[in-house]
């Protein structure tokens, strides 16, 4: 195969491009030293502790920085006279003026008082980050810092595919459908949040494949047991993405160019008055043909059937592209609310589509398009009415149209190549529109007894209605009529959590589901020659648990149960009228599971640090839903499996040699069995497949990575990053491994993929540059059912940061 570097050329181009104006630059930057002076110092709270994420700016200057996890800053400056200010949240901003000549360096440490109004316990007593916050938890979590992460190109997808326990399933490159792998889990079992807002029903133009990484401050995976505040009736565990809350003007502006001619802009800026008013708008748009190239076999029109051999060739009907701005203002800090923000989200979102859910099944016109147009509105308060009562407030109302157009009387090959048929629409003829409109309220009231007694109270509410109209040309009897489906569904939870001297910490709960669902749905047998019949389902139950840590020296243990309920979603009950269909029989899983776990975190002294975490899970599982292939039409379809039982365990290792090395690894061990003796119920044949593993989801992998940064390359405040990831994961079956020939079985290979960073930023982290290289060995790598993945790919990315 003739390996295509024009991708490579373009971005080396760009990089060129770059660092000439950089140097060019440079040339004022080396007279800009030549008069420069150095303030430094630290940021400390009265008991000696770092301030974590403490800023130090001067007045009326673009001079700011951060402090590092020592508490110590620097800046450089020119010589002169100025004011300069640290502030943190929970703190009383400081002031001091400084006088510096050519050429000193002078020292001006902070010792911040705690600001009463504000003040958060946990940050003033302990100075804990709050990554450090949510790892001593009960639950089983592993957390992000994606902030480690905004110089690079990423979406959120690619920075969970790092996290232990977690693998990414997706469909293809840019914008494909994806789904998330939590320990046996995936797609509707893990929940997704944002700020503990579902994201199911926020429209694809809005979710973790299109997302850049820059809107994240961290994310929290929780595996198993999930807290009430998130109101989730999630099976396999949640995630939740904590973005940016910057109590400053801002600005973070980024563009990046890739391999198969992908564009990723993205804007983000802020402004916040003395008064606590601010407005923030965050934009960004994708866009890629997503022409890598495939290796498959061809269809041959002459003989009507496949090639013996697969060859090379590239996708050529895969362009995606996807525009989003969110806009929010209000007050943050204020006597009456320390967040009050009104909001819209507005998307757009174009897809072609280039297969079905095989790779044989090849499509050459079929696309998909959307809108969204999301009002929000989020409420907190600490202390409202009473000491100790907290309340969080969150709603949006999500109205967002999509198009289904598949009206070519061809069936295509990869090729390109085509032929005539006398069937209109490639697979299920359609131009069919979707009105959705997906309603949202989360409710959450925490009142704090003592430091050692407080009491949780949550309830999310959720409503979903889509409404179907088909204009396909060519309409008849069998066509689906103008439908509506509605979907309510409401979990409320109660919770009491015991801390003893913040040594051991214990917390019970319990949960209650309802949901109605209702649609329209093929009753028939026949896809040709439907019977159209509108279904409805309900469903309630009680679920509780309960979950507890121990602290003892540098060791943290925790063990959590849960009988925990699922609701069928609204699309997995009434499909997509693309490539999933409906099943109005689906029943609510039903699950008992267990989960352990410890943790080692030690500083050794001020150079090394190590942090180390094992993990493990139980879960019985009763009418499992899963996902199956129609493999006539490539289509997709959820069914109640019956009873699988779930064994995982993870491992996670990281290491830290001052502020110049890091290196660490996952690995993840799941073992989804099949536990249904019988065929089907009341039918006593055995079933071949009982004891074997639930097939199509890959049950060992895991990533290492090594970072190593370099300061002080041309100003102190400069950072060189340079970063090495790999990924892998096992081979799996494609489909029941007791059916059929051993050596004909359909089998997912092996997979091991190499990525290369590299970032540069100026001016402590105002101007920057990041190289990757992703899959740089150009492997094939495949997911869900064999669908081939973009192979070697280069980029590079530019950003502008100022606070």
């Amino acid at each position: 195969m003739k390996i295509d570097l024009s991708g490579m050329k373009q971005v080396i181009g760009v990089s060129l491009l770059f660092l000439l104006l950089f140097n060019s630059t440079s040339l004022f930057s080396q007279n800009h030293q030549r008069n420069a002076a150095k303030i430094i110092g630290y940021v400390k709270d009265q008991d000696g502790n770092v301030v974590t994420g403490a800023t130090v700016y001067i007045l009326n200057t673009s001079y700011s920085t951060q402090v590092d996890k020592d508490g110590h800053y620097v800046l450089v400056v020119e010589s002169g006279e100025y004011e300069i200010m640290s502030s943190a949240v929970g703190f009383i901003t400081q002031k001091a003026k400084v006088s510096v000549n050519k050429g000193e360096n002078k020292n001006q440490r902070f010792v911040l008082k705690t600001d009463p109004k504000t003040a958060i316990e946990q940050v003033v007593v302990t100075g804990k980050s709050a990554i450090q916050e949510v790892r001593e938890t009960p639950y089983n979590v592993a957390v992000l810092d994606a902030t480690k992460f905004h110089n690079s190109s990423m979406e959120l997808s690619d920075l969970l595919n790092r996290a232990s326990g977690v693998k990414i399933r997706q469909n293809g490159g840019l914008g494909s459908a994806t789904s998330v792998n939590l320990n046996g889990f995936s797609g509707r079992h893990v929940k997704v949040f944002i700020d503990g807002v579902p994201m199911q029903g926020m429209g694809s133009a809005f979710q973790l494949n299109n997302i850049p990484v820059n809107l994240a401050e961290r994310i929290e995976i929780y595996k198993g047991v999930v807290p009430i505040e998130l109101g989730s009736d999630a099976l396999g565990g949640a995630i939740n993405i904590i973005t940016n809350k910057r109590n400053k003007s801002y600005a973070d502006v980024s563009y990046s160019y890739g391999s198969f001619n992908t564009h990723k802009t993205n804007i983000n800026v802020g402004y916040a008055a003395k008064n606590g008013f601010t407005i923030q708008l965050n934009a960004f748009q994708n866009y890629s043909d997503n022409n890598y190239p495939v290796y498959t076999q061809i269809k041959d029109f002459t003989a009507s059937n496949f090639t013996m051999d697969s060859v090379w060739t590239k996708a050529f009907h895969n362009k995606y592209h996807n525009e989003t701005a969110i806009l929010k203002t209000g007050f943050v800090n204020t006597s009456w609310a320390d967040q009050f923000l009104i909001g819209v989200t507005l998307g757009k979102e174009y897809s072609d589509i280039q297969n079905a859910n095989t790779m044989k099944i090849v499509y050459g016109e079929k696309s998909r398009n959307g809108n969204t147009v999301m009002p929000s509105l989020t409420y907190s308060k600490r202390d409202l009415l009473t000491e100790g009562l907290d309340v969080i407030l969150t709603a949006n109302y999500n109205h967002n149209y999509n198009q289904n157009i598949d009206t070519a009387s061809r069936e295509y090959n990869w090729l390109g190549e085509y032929r005539e048929t006398k069937n209109v629409g490639e697979g299920n003829r359609s131009l069919a529109k979707f009105y959705n409109d997906n309603a949202v309220a989360s409710l959450n009231l925490i009142y704090k007894i003592s430091s050692q007694h407080s009491f949780s109270f949550n309830d999310n509410w959720s409503t979903y209605e889509r409404k179907n109209a088909d204009n396909v040309a060519i309409k008849d009897e069998y066509s689906k009529p103008e439908d509506k489906a509605n979907n309510y569904k409401n979990v409320a939870g109660l919770s009491y959590k015991f801390n003893y001297n913040k040594q051991w910490v214990s917390t019970v709960f319990g949960k209650h589901y309802k949901q109605k669902t209702s649609g329209v749905v093929n009753a028939g047998e026949s896809e040709s020659f439907p019977t159209w019949k509108r279904v409805s389902a309900e469903a309630s139950a009680f679920g509780y648990g309960v979950a507890t840590t121990y602290f003892w020296k540098d060791f943290q243990y925790k063990i959590s149960y849960e009988k925990a309920l699922r609701m069928p979603s609204d699309s997995e009950i009434l499909g997509d009228a693309l490539l999933e269909r409906a099943n109005a029989e689906l029943r609510p899983e039903r699950s008992n599971g267990v989960n352990i776990g410890a943790s080692y975190q030690k500083d050794f002294n001020e150079n090394h640090a190590i942090y180390i975490n094992a993990s493990g899970l139980y879960r019985d599982v009763q009418d499992f839903i899963r996902r199956t292939i129609v493999q006539r039409t490539g289509e997709a379809q959820n069914v109640n499996h019956g009873k699988v039982q779930n064994l995982g365990l993870n491992f996670e290792g990281r290491y830290y040699y001052k502020r110049f090395l890091s290196a660490g690894g996952t690995l993840t061990y799941q073992s989804l069995i099949n536990k249904e003796l019988y065929t089907n119920y009341g039918d006593k044949q055995l079933s071949a497949t009982y004891n074997d593993r639930v097939p199509n989801q890959p049950y060992l992998y895991g990533n290492g990575e090594i970072e190593a940064r370099f300061q002080g390359i041309q100003e102190p405040t400069d950072l060189l990053t340079i970063g090495y990831n790999l990924n892998y994961v096992h081979s799996f079956y494609r489909e029941w491994p007791s059916l059929g020939d051993v050596n004909t079985k359909h089998t997912i290979e092996g997979q091991l993929s190499h990525d290369f960073t590299a970032s540069y930023a100026m001016k402590s982290g105002r101007y920057n540059i990041a190289l990757e290289a992703r899959n740089f060995t150009n492997q094939r790598l495949y997911d869900n059912y064999s669908l081939q993945k973009p192979g070697r790919s280069f980029g590079v990315k530019l950003r502008y940061f100022f606070m």
